[in-house]
């Protein structure tokens, strides 16, 4: 496209291309004249442009008078790409001919396909989501020319274009520069210069005197104002092919320290200054000048054979040595050569090690400049030429402690790799996060388009697009949402958020650093940002339950969003349950009590739930099939004890275990007490926690005159020193202070690993003791301890309970199918021991819903409901025998025998490894196949019930007999053909009617119940029994052995998953069974009013009515963890992510070698 300017006074540029388009482009002109000041007129330009401050300049150097095709066009289209890449992630001027010719052209046609696709993006953006949202912002283009206008008006010397050239319609700007295209040149160059220098003065507000240069004390040598100017906004100048006066324009920028980037393998110019930059590298001092000028005379003479011809070849050979001369710099590379390849796609990681090689050390030390280089770094997203050229100047760690810089890796897209850089870099980011600054995120965030939907989704009508959040969001809606994620009431507290950012901490630093890293990951879920997210698992205190919190989120947006995104929040939940797996997966392999104690760890965070509950209650069945998960939830289920005997032995062990707990005596021989399962198996009321002989939880004794040993037991015997407000504590100062210093030898002597911080005198602050556990010595059990012990056992619960419900279910059948008048003791017993289940149930669901057991409270009440209607009525129905016919009253019985027989297999079955997940398999068949079956077939068994009934029984009288008939043949058509029905029968036969003279009667015999026969009944029963027995039925057994098939892995899952609570479940049980529950829950309230009474302390009431099992499992939680605990299950996560990074490169190495050999190849062909 050629095109006309013609400069006027207005301050701005007419363009006319042939198709007589105008359009209005600013423009400043620079006159012919030599004494013309270009500082001047740089500053009118950067005024008049308006323009915003832009991070990075490239200046593009070219030929006007050739410009030949590029050998690849791949290479070409990778450069437009590289350029629009840089375009698109920080504010960048570009600076060229401003010609629709040659380099400036391509230029153009790149910036003019973005400007459409950004145009038709706000379009879309403005559909979407309403006019009144303003669309999402996007870095400035400004692509400025500095254009000859000689060569516009057509006063060149061009043997290649003999018609005026004309600007590019694409570039936003123009600094016309008059005078001779030759004198031209320079005056191009000089102004990029000073467009970069006026922009520091006038945008950046640096005044051009002296005292804005680095000073020698803080770089270290002396620098001169308009470098350092200059190096604030970096300039590179790129040669691409080029003629005479683009290697003018190269030794005016090196003259003035502009780096310059030479693409080599695009011809001309930028092959002969490559070709001699590398060839006197190569050389190096020496005497080879003489062979290399003759060299570059013959390579010069190759590519521009016209030198020759005019005599100017030694010239340009002297140019080029001067330019390579001015490129040797003592400290730094002002000159760099690169290959044209599809690599130029990256231009800003070719760019960036060459501005920062370009500059000097002194001005590389600076602070300013290294937060900028940083910055820079961040925005064009290259974190290896952050760590590599950039923080390893950063010795003080000012970057990485910068909170302005950490905002911006958060709040922008695709940072991941530098907020990595900032948590290795040990940032404080409780010191960075208050309520105000996590407002800020979430107002700030980029795409946040998900989070609002998800506000519109659970706050209808109270969140909009355009609407800036409130105060309220974070203090009040932020925590209504987890909870409603993940049924986690007031995970954040905004009030300890903000005082631990002031210093003042709720608990220590440590805690408050937590406690920020939660509300961190919650706003990275809540924007949906996956991988950001990943990376914050690596630095948290507690990767597993964080990593199945953070799987629980997930999976509750997916019901918060719209469908098509379901999937991928459903995948995100796999992968964070996935990292929980591995990482638990990987402790267990090291050290398998560790990973229990982790089970049994209540997190404070987390609403003192363990990660095992997490897990259940966020529905994570693949956690709870890990294997130390289901050895923890083995343990629990033996509660302490083991059947001896091998498990081949001709008794079974459930045989041993019933007949034990029912005979007694069988307990000495068949019964082991292993204390080894729990951390304290033996039980003592109040017992000290150091024994007889003084030994520890290692068993080994401690001296009688150990002074860590006195302490432990002045400690077991008076309570706790460090709480200086106990009564037990009335002592002198010096007496307190000798307690302090024994319990600080005391932590370093039993803690692993280093105390966080020392023991401090000077804050009056209560500090929890360290973690010890403590084993009596092994004694032998008392009998009605052992008793006690076997009958509280999870494990004897469920065959106890299971062996009375089947004599409950025995008596219960007899009850059934006995007569009416002989069964009323049967009945009693019935009546009661169904009253006494039922109390049980009750008492059970109140015991567990208090206690935050996982237990569905309405399907509880549902069957504490249907029970006592059942026994009501039985009742009133048993006793006013009158009241409906005794049929009924059976029929009642026979509902509630079915009911308890179907229970039966809902409680116990799911134990079992083998009927468990059959009974998944069962469930799924019935709920999902059936149900569709049942659907697919109601429209034909509907319309054959009429139509059938219509055709072979159409005199029948209309009633219930009506309904009954053709019902039960459209029905049972699914399990039998009724054959019989289309079969002559004598007795028929003898009714038939052979002349119709009442044509009220349309069926062939005068017996109305006889099917009439013929064609049309043939035809409709055949196609009935086709569709239900030969297509639908086959069709269910299809989907039948499909779901068996297809769920077979997920079943183990789930069986697994369900087994936490049937486990719980009997371990919260009474030991007796009903109806000897009785026994338990008179005892419970004996004590109970004893301790209304203060005849018994809550502690003792709580020890004895509260389940054994449960006691076991509180005493497994520990309460405090070590700061080792911490730093190995944080190192464990980055050896994770480690190992998954090793494994994510030896898996793309394949994939790079052929790109690599791709690229050879490509070379030796051309």
């Amino acid at each position: 496209m050629e095109s006309e300017v013609t400069p006027n006074a207005a301050g701005g540029s007419s363009s006319r291309d042939r198709s007589s388009t105008w359009t209005s482009k600013p423009f400043v002109v620079v006159p012919n004249d030599d004494a013309v000041n270009l500082p001047e007129i740089a500053a009118a330009a950067v005024k008049q442009f308006a323009l915003s401050s832009p991070d990075i300049i490239l200046t593009f150097v070219s030929g006007t008078r050739a410009f030949g095709t590029w050998k690849n066009e791949d290479h070409r289209a990778a450069l437009q790409k590289g350029i629009i890449k840089i375009i698109n992630a920080c504010e960048t001027w570009i600076l060229d001919a401003g010609l629709d010719y040659g380099l400036s052209r391509m230029i153009g046609n790149a910036v003019r396909d973005e400007q459409r696709y950004r145009k038709s993006r706000k379009e879309y953006e403005m559909f979407a989501k309403g006019h009144q949202q303003q669309p999402h912002s996007r870095h400035s283009v400004v692509l400025m020319g500095i254009t000859a206008t000689a060569l516009l008006e057509g006063k060149s010397d061009q043997p290649l274009q003999q018609d005026p050239l004309g600007t590019d319609p694409s570039h936003t700007h123009f600094i016309f520069v008059n005078g001779p295209v030759e004198a031209v040149a320079a005056r191009q160059a000089n102004l990029a210069v000073e467009l970069v220098h006026q922009t520091m003065h006038v945008l950046q507000k640096i005044p051009n005197s002296p005292s804005n240069a680095p000073s020698s004390a803080a770089a270290g040598e002396n620098v001169s104002e308009k470098l350092a100017q200059h190096e604030q906004i970096p300039l590179v100048a790129m040669l691409v092919q080029g003629d005479e006066t683009a290697l003018d324009m190269v030794e005016i920028y090196l003259k003035h320290g502009v780096p310059v980037l030479v693409v080599k393998g695009t011809g001309l110019m930028a092959d002969v200054l490559a070709f001699a930059f590398e060839e006197c590298k190569e050389l190096g001092p020496g005497p080879h000048l003489e062979k290399f000028r003759l060299d570059m005379t013959k390579h010069i003479g190759r590519i521009f054979p016209a030198s020759v011809a005019d005599g100017s070849l030694e010239n340009l050979c002297e140019k080029l040595l001067k330019c390579i001369g001015l490129a040797k710099q003592p400290d730094k590379e002002l000159m760099s050569v690169i290959a044209s390849s599809e690599y130029l796609s990256d231009l800003d990681s070719i760019v960036l090690p060459v501005i920062f090689a370009a500059r000097s050390p002194s001005l590389n030390a600076l602070p300013q400049q290294i937060s900028k280089d940083f910055l820079l770094t961040m925005k064009l997203n290259r974190p290896n030429l952050a760590r590599a050229n950039v923080l390893r100047r950063d010795y003080d760690g000012v970057v990485l402690a910068n909170n302005e810089l950490f905002e911006k890796a958060l709040l922008w897209l695709g940072r991941e790799s530098f907020v990595e850089e900032f948590m290795e870099g040990d940032i404080a980011v409780h010191k960075f996060l208050n309520h105000s600054s996590l407002l800020r995120l979430f107002r700030l965030a980029d795409n946040r388009d998900f989070f609002v939907a998800l506000l519109e989704d659970i706050f209808p009508g109270r969140f909009s697009q355009n609407e800036s959040f409130e105060e309220s969001l974070v203090t009040v809606d932020l925590n209504l949402i987890i909870q409603q994620l993940t049924t986690l009431p007031k995970f954040l507290s905004m009030h300890e958020l903000s005082s631990n950012y002031f210093g003042l901490y709720a608990h220590d630093a440590f805690v408050a650093e937590r406690k920020a890293m939660n509300a961190l990951m919650v706003w990275a879920v809540l924007m949906n940002r996956f991988s950001l997210a990943e990376t914050l698992l690596k630095f948290c205190e507690d990767p597993i339950p964080m990593a199945l919190f953070v799987s629980a989120m997930f999976r509750g947006l997916s019901g918060h969003c719209d469908a098509s995104l379901t999937t991928k929040l459903h995948e995100q939940s796999r992968n964070f349950s996935m990292k929980a797996i591995d990482i638990l997966d990987m402790s267990y392999r090291e050290s398998s009590e560790r990973t229990f104690d982790l089970l049994n760890q209540k997190f404070a965070d987390f609403n003192n739930k363990t990660p095992i509950k997490m897990a259940y209650e966020s529905e994570n069945k693949f956690f709870l099939a890990h294997e130390s998960c289901q050895i923890w939830l083995t343990r629990l289920w033996e509660g302490g004890i083991k059947v001896y005997g091998p498990t081949d032995s001709l008794i079974p062990s459930e045989a041993k275990l019933i007949i034990s707990a029912l005979l007694l005596f069988p307990i000495n021989f068949w019964i082991q007490f292993d204390s080894k399962e729990f951390l304290k198996h033996q039980e003592a009321d109040n017992a000290a926690d150091i024994n007889e002989n003084g030994s520890l939880h290692n068993d080994v004794p401690l001296e009688q005159d150990d002074p860590v040993g006195l302490l432990l037991r002045n400690i077991s015997r008076h309570g706790d020193p460090m709480d200086l407000s106990s009564p037990k504590n009335n002592e002198t100062s010096e007496a307190t202070l000798q307690k302090l210093e024994d319990l600080s030898l005391l932590e370093s002597r039993l803690v692993s690993g280093k105390p966080t911080e020392p023991l401090s005198l000077n804050v009056p602050r209560k500090r929890a003791p360290p973690v010890i556990r403590y084993h009596r010595r092994r004694k032998a059990l008392p009998f009605w301890r052992k008793v006690y012990y076997l009958w509280s056992a999870p494990r004897t619960k469920f065959w106890m309970f299971q062996l009375f419900y089947w004599v409950y279910l025995a008596i219960f059948s007899i009850a059934v199918i006995l007569p009416s008048c002989n069964k009323t003791h049967l009945d009693a017993v019935i009546f009661i021991w169904t009253a006494f289940g039922v109390i049980e149930l009750g008492l059970r669901t109140a015991y567990q819903a208090r206690h935050d057991f996982p237990v569905s409270i309405r399907r509880r009440v549902i069957e504490i409901v249907v029970t006592i209607v059942f026994v009501l009525a039985a009742v009133i129905l048993r006793r006013y025998s009158g009241l409906v016919r005794p049929l009924y009253t059976r029929a009642l019985f026979a509902t509630g025998l079915l009911y308890m027989y179907y229970r039966m297999i809902s409680v116990f079955f799911p134990m079992n490894p083998d009927l468990g997940p059959t009974l998944y398999r069962i469930k799924r068949m019935i709920l999902v196949d059936f149900v569709s079956f049942v659907r697919l077939a109601f429209p034909f068994i509907l319309a054959n019930l009429f139509v059938l009934q219509a055709v072979m029984y159409p005199d029948v009288p209309f009633g219930v007999e009506t309904w009954r008939q053709g019902f039960h043949r459209a029905f049972f058509t699914l399990f039998t053909a009724f054959i019989q029905e289309i079969d002559y029968t004598p007795r028929c036969e003898a009714t038939r009617i052979f002349n119709h003279s009442d044509t009220c009667w349309t069926g062939d015999y005068a017996d109305h119940t006889c099917p009439t026969l013929g064609v049309i009944s043939y035809v409709l029963n055949i196609q009935y029994w086709i569709i239900m027995r030969l297509i639908l039925m086959v069709l269910l057994s299809a989907l039948f052995a499909a779901t068996m098939i297809k769920v077979k892995e997920d079943a183990e899952y789930i069986f697994k998953y369900q087994r936490y609570s049937t486990v719980l479940d009997f371990a919260s049980r009474s030991a007796l069974p009903p109806p000897l529950s009785v026994v338990g829950y008179l005892f419970d309230w004996i004590v109970a009013c004893c301790a209304r009474t203060k005849r018994i302390d809550p502690g003792h009431r709580k020890q004895l009515t509260q389940p054994r099992s449960i006691k076991l499992i509180d005493r497994r939680s520990a309460v405090i963890r070590s700061n080792e605990s911490y730093s190995y299950w944080m190192g464990l996560t980055k050896e994770y992510y480690r190992k998954k990074a090793e494994e994510e490169r030896e898996r793309k190495v394949p994939a790079e070698q052929l790109k690599k050999l791709e690229f050879m190849t490509f070379d030796l062909l051309v």
